[in-house]
């Protein structure tokens, strides 16, 4: 299907073109038995952007938007933005200081949350801020109910915006010290959108299954906004569940997909994923980690879909590169080619760019890359020099352009001179039998420094030994690199974005060492 593709010069112009143009659609399907057409949505909106500017939140004011996939996220990011505010997403998993610490940093004017989220934060230092808490499920002592600032009239229009105005600020995961609030704009967020038109093939007619959370830079620049951009329909699913997903994406023909590996291989291993209908599904996207060739074909049996692996960050506004679905398989270890429109290169400590196959820190170049940090200067201009991003990940680049993230900087293990990529090692892992989930981290040593370790999950109903494991690896790696100890677990601790906390598991190991604490 070929439609034309609209333009817009900002984000809140996405729901006021859609609005005149197709009104009557769905935008949002909320189950069990909820639609909002997009005419509701962009009218709620703009009367959520009337009530901001007439509560005295001024143009750049941030608003911070602490929900699950509801469509209180929804309207409050859309109308923050179409009141000219900055909106600011924030991770509802966090502790309460954690929380805090955002809403301090970003200078949060007011908060759209739930009345359980209120109560955890608002006693918090750090609030001081917040002239105005705004509750999705009822008012409280000192909070306004959400559905009262949309009693008042719409604003007339959304307040325009220049390309290079903050629209999001999105804060770092936090896992080499605080978090960072990411200054995201128009331009960043609206490339990001033709990025998953021109490499994900997203369309008018296509129902996207919204399970990644919204606080999330994949949720919610290559889904939310992206589908929205497009004129498509969002299925919004508060909290996953397996046999949820499957449901939602037979009850509503959901056409796109994008979860994290882990969530595919579920989908495998379930026995009756054949009663449920998937023949709908025309995009399935991943990333935040490989998947096995072994899961892609078992995902293929049930899934009619194209297989997209994705790399990205929040520096680059998601999308940093995407591999073809033609080569989903043939080159399963790769996160694909630079998003058109962007390049990529891998440069050594002394910033050369070096050549093919060579492995060194990506850096990534387009009109993707946030401006910086917000309120902390030298952080941006450490992180982005000449419009190039360092993205702290440790890759190589083929001959013919592909991208092989090995990686991440801090968490490669130099044992004893020997450079360790955990990766390498963790895709030999998952080819050992009854291994769902692997991750491969540097633990100390009295000689080498450190020496590779590894965590792994078993399937479903399987058992795994660790010294085959050991075996396995020894048989197809250099000594150097395959792993002295191996630990069977019951989770591996993972970002909103799929990756590996590694740093919380050497932590844990270490913990467990003789003299550690226990």
């Amino acid at each position: 299907m070929v439609t034309r593709e609209p333009s817009f010069g900002g984000l809140a112009d996405i729901l006021a073109l859609h609005a005149r143009e197709r009104g009557g659609k769905a935008a949002l399907y909320i189950p069990p038995d909820r639609t909002v057409t997009y005419g509701e949505l962009s009218d709620r909106a703009l009367r959520f952007a009337a009530f901001l500017t007439q509560s005295g939140v001024p143009r750049g004011g941030r608003v911070a938007i602490l929900l699950q996939n509801v469509p209180e996220f929804v309207v409050s990011y859309f109308g923050a933005i179409a009141a000219g505010c900055v909106a600011v997403p924030v991770n509802y998993r966090l502790s309460p200081p954690e929380v805090a610490y955002i809403l301090s940093d970003a200078s949060a004017s007011a908060v759209v949350t739930s009345r359980e989220q209120f109560a955890k934060v608002a006693g918090q230092e750090g609030t001081r801020s917040v002239k105005i808490w705004l509750l999705a499920d009822g008012g409280e002592k000192g909070a306004l109910p959400f559905d009262a600032a949309l009693a008042g009239e719409p604003a007339s229009a959304p307040s325009p915006a220049a390309p290079d105005d903050v629209a999001t600020l999105l804060y770092t995961s936090g896992t080499t010290g605080f978090p960072k609030g990411a200054m995201i704009s128009h331009r960043n967020t609206l490339f990001n959108v033709a990025s998953c038109r021109a490499a994900l093939g997203y369309r008018e007619d296509d129902v996207g299954l919204v399970t990644l959370p919204l606080f999330h830079v994949t949720g919610l620049n290559s889904q939310l906004v992206a589908l929205l951009a497009c004129g498509a329909s969002l299925v919004l699913q508060k909290e996953y569940g397996t046999r949820a997903a499957l449901e939602l994406i037979a009850r509503y023909r959901a056409t796109v997909l994008f979860f994290v590996p882990a969530i595919y291989k579920l989908f495998t291993l379930r026995e009756d994923a054949g009663r449920y209908d998937l023949s709908s599904v025309r995009v399935a996207a991943y990333g935040g980690a490989p998947m096995a060739p072994e899961t892609i074909v078992a995902v293929r049996r049930i899934l009619p879909a194209r297989l997209h692996n994705c790399y990205g960050l929040t520096e680059c506004s998601s999308l940093g590169t995407v591999l073809p679905s033609e080569l989903a398989l043939e080159r399963s270890e790769s996160v694909g080619f630079p998003v058109p429109g962007t390049e990529g290169q891998v440069r050594g400590a002394d910033g050369a760019v070096l050549p093919a196959g060579a492995p060194g820190e990506l850096f990534l170049r387009g009109p993707h890359i946030v401006q910086g940090y917000f309120g902390a200067p030298e952080k941006s201009r450490d992180a982005i020099r000449d419009g190039w991003l360092r993205t702290g990940d440790i890759a190589r680049i083929d001959a013919e352009g592909l991208v092989y993230i090995l990686d991440r900087a801090k968490d490669m293990i130099n044992r004893g001179g020997e450079k360790v990529y955990g990766l390498e090692v963790e895709n030999v892992i998952y080819t050992c039998p009854g291994v769902a989930e692997a991750a491969v981290f540097g633990i100390p040593h009295p000689v080498f420094g450190e020496v590779p370790a590894a965590c792994v999950v078993a399937l479903p109903g399987e058992t795994v030994d660790p010294e085959a494991i050991i075996a396995h690896c020894r048989r197809r790696l250099a000594d150097y690199k395959t792993p002295v100890s191996v630990r069977v677990v019951e989770r591996i601790p993972r970002n909103p974005g799929g990756k590996i906390l590694k740093m919380e598991l050497r932590k844990e190991w270490e913990s467990r060492m003789p003299g550690g604490d226990r």
